[in-house]
C-alpha cells in the first residue's frame, strides 16, 4: 500500500495556450478509435473519453491547422494505447513478442501495406502512416521512422526490465526517459504543425538539440510525478521518483520533491539557453522561433492536460483502457 504523498507544485512559467479546435480535435479522434476497433469495451472508451487526448494535442500545438492536428492527437492516442496494451494485456513484461509487434509496426511507417489479418494497431497506424505520407516528404519521414524505432527499442527496454524484474539506475533512466516517453516524434511532428524545415545545421545544433533534451525532460519527469499512483498500482520501475525512492531508500514525498527540483532546474536552464542561441540568419531565426515556442508549449500543455484529464486520476485505475 503506498503512503500518502503530495503532488508538488511544478515549475513552468509558460503561458497557458489552446487551440480553438480543441473539442473537435477530441471527438474526431474519439470517432477515428471506433473507426478502427482499437477500443471495444464501453467502461475503457469512456475512460479514453474521459483522458482527453484531443485536448494534450490542442494545447501542445496550439496555432496547428485542425488537419494536422488530427494526425497528431490520433498519433499520440495510438502511442497511449500500446503503452496501456503494455500494462493490460502483458506485453510489457514480454520484450520478444513486444518487439514483433513494433517490427511490424515499423514495416508500416516505413511504407508497407498491412495483410488482411492484422491487429487493430496495425491497420490505426498504417492509416496516420498515409495521411502524413500525403503532407511531409520523404526525408522528414525517414527521420520521423527513425525516432519512431527509437521509441520502440526503449519500450523493449522497459519490457526487459520488467521480466527481469530489474530497477534501472537513475542515470540509466534519465538517458532512456526521452526515448520511452515518444517526445522526439512530437518534437519531429513541430515540422508538420508549423509548415517549417529547419536545416541539418540548425536542428543538430548543439543548443538547439540541448533545448529538445530538456523539453523531453520536463514533460517526462512532470509525468513520472503524475504518473506515480499508476505507476505503483502496476509495479513498475520505470519511474525517476520510484527509482530514487528505491535505490537511495529515502522517503517517497522527498524522492518526489527532489523529481521536482530537477524540473525546475531544467527549465530555468531552458530559459537561459534559449536567450543564447546564435542567429542563424532572419528567416531561419523565424523559424527557430516558432520551433522553439512549440517545445514552450509542450511543457506548458503537457502539465495543464495531465490535470484536465482522467487519464491518471486513481479512480479511473479500474476500468482498463483495453481489454
Amino acid at each position: 500500500m503506498m503512503q500518502n504523498f503530495t503532488i508538488p507544485s511544478i515549475y513552468c512559467p509558460f503561458p497557458s495556450a489552446i487551440s480553438p479546435h480543441a473539442e473537435s480535435i477530441h471527438r474526431h479522434t474519439l470517432d477515428w478509435v471506433r473507426q478502427f476497433d482499437l477500443v471495444t469495451n464501453d467502461k475503457a472508451f469512456k475512460r479514453l473519453r474521459a483522458s482527453k487526448f484531443g485536448w494534450l494535442a490542442a494545447r501542445a500545438y496550439p496555432n496547428a491547422p485542425q488537419d494536422r492536428l488530427e494526425i497528431i492527437s490520433d498519433w499520440n492516442t495510438w502511442l497511449f494505447i500500446i503503452d496501456d496494451q503494455c500494462d493490460e494485456w502483458g506485453l510489457g513484461k514480454n520484450p520478444e513478442q513486444l518487439a514483433a509487434l513494433h517490427a511490424r509496426c515499423l514495416e508500416i511507417l516505413s511504407g508497407r501495406n498491412p495483410g488482411s489479418e492484422e491487429a487493430a494497431l496495425v491497420y490505426a497506424l498504417h492509416d496516420i502512416h498515409a495521411r502524413i505520407s500525403a503532407i511531409m516528404p520523404l526525408s522528414w519521414r525517414t527521420r520521423f521512422v527513425q525516432s519512431a524505432a527509437e521509441y520502440f527499442e526503449s519500450t523493449v527496454w522497459e519490457a526487459r526490465n520488467r521480466s527481469q524484474s530489474l530497477w534501472p539506475d537513475a542515470s540509466t533512466y534519465i538517458l532512456m526517459r526521452p526515448y520511452t516517453g515518444g517526445l522526439y516524434t512530437d518534437i519531429d511532428l513541430i515540422d508538420l504543425t508549423e509548415g517549417i524545415t529547419l536545416p541539418l545545421a540548425v536542428r543538430k545544433h548543439p543548443r538547439i538539440m540541448e533545448l529538445a533534451v530538456m523539453t523531453n525532460n520536463v514533460v517526462c519527469w512532470s509525468n513520472d510525478i503524475i504518473s506515480l499512483q499508476k505507476e505503483f498500482n502496476h509495479q513498475d520501475m520505470h519511474n525517476l521518483a520510484l527509482i530514487f525512492h528505491h535505490h537511495q531508500a529515502i522517503d517517497l514525498q522527498e524522492a518526489i520533491d527532489q523529481v521536482s527540483r530537477l524540473i525546475e532546474n531544467e527549465v530555468r536552464q531552458f530559459i537561459a539557453l534559449e536567450k543564447s542561441l546564435p542567429s542563424f540568419g532572419a528567416d531561419l531565426d523565424r523559424d527557430v522561433k516558432r520551433f522553439i515556442a512549440v517545445m514552450r508549449a509542450w511543457m506548458r500543455g503537457n502539465l495543464d492536460w495531465s490535470f484536465e484529464s482522467g487519464r491518471y486520476l486513481p479512480a479511473k485505475e479500474t476500468e482498463p483502457l483495453l481489454t
